[in-house]
């Protein structure tokens, strides 16, 4: 592994003159990273635009407003930690029945409307909220991207230089509700920041704990409805077990339980979803 890492970095400061290099934010500085944060931003923005125009995305002007102040409420947690968070994020939800969640580059998370429909608190829709913030300000997507796609490719692609390959990462994102699959690495790490910033937002976040048991009995009883979830974000006992132990060290403090809108907010979202 270090010794990968050592042949790839020279490569990437070689191409530094193309706005590629290392990564030098987020919560994982050292990671290599051969996609610049503004090219990370430019690049979320054309695929978010292309994915309205591809997806049904829910419109009600009140549940814009009420999923955006949730994701903003995780970003501004996260303020101390990485200057990602001080950029423009956007928040939509997906008019869709599976059960999913994704984050792509550039600050844009879309959460579907069935799992704010599976979900019975607002803890717990605030922890996939975060779980996914969480995977933007490590930069997950654009890490995938660098060692799967290789450097040519990637360098092509943030240009605007490659359009089938742009065109087949969209594909992908429509299909499957992700960029691409995250490793258990990744996941690891967007479960300890996510109970990190639930706690500093004050949000209980014993709610991921309570969606991911939501999510493993379903796998029992309805596995199709959530395929696209488990195939992205992939989900074990021991990862549960992980997360409650890291929420059972945090220091005592009041945290929220719930939210007096919550319940108006999933009645809109199903509302707009019966519509279909």
């Amino acid at each position: 592994m270090m010794q990968a890492r050592a042949l790839l970095v020279p490569a990437a400061l070689v191409l530094g003159g193309a706005g590629l290099g290392c990564a030098t934010t987020g919560v994982n500085k050292g990671d290599v990273n051969l996609v610049s944060v503004q090219e990370e931003w430019d690049l979320g923005n054309q695929l978010a635009a292309d994915i309205a125009k591809q997806a049904k995305i829910v419109a009600d002007p009140a549940v814009k407003a009420y999923v955006s102040t949730m994701g903003e409420k995780i970003v501004a947690a996260a303020r101390h930690d990485s200057e990602l968070a001080a950029l423009p994020w956007t928040f939509d939800v997906i008019d869709d029945p599976q059960i999913n969640a994704f984050n792509i580059p550039g600050g844009h998370v879309y959460l579907y409307s069935g799992l704010i429909a599976q979900a019975r608190t607002y803890p717990e829709v605030m922890g996939v909220m975060a779980h996914e913030v969480s995977h933007g300000l490590a930069r997950h997507g654009t890490e995938n991207m660098t060692k799967q796609y290789g450097i040519a490719i990637v360098a092509g692609l943030v240009l605007g230089k490659n359009p089938a390959m742009y065109q087949e990462l969209l594909a992908n994102i429509l299909a499957n509700g992700a960029i691409m699959k995250f490793s258990r690495n990744a996941e690891r790490e967007a479960d300890d920041l996510g109970v990190h910033y639930l706690y500093e937002a004050g949000v209980n976040p014993q709610g991921i704990v309570d969606f991911f048991r939501v999510l493993m009995s379903m796998q029992q009883s309805r596995p199709s409805a959530i395929e696209q979830f488990f195939s992205s974000h992939p989900l074990t006992e021991d990862r549960i077990q992980d997360v409650s132990a890291r929420i059972g060290a945090l220091p005592p403090k009041p945290l929220a339980d719930g939210e007096p809108g919550f319940g108006a907010f999933r009645d809109r979202v199903a509302k707009a979803s019966t519509k279909r």
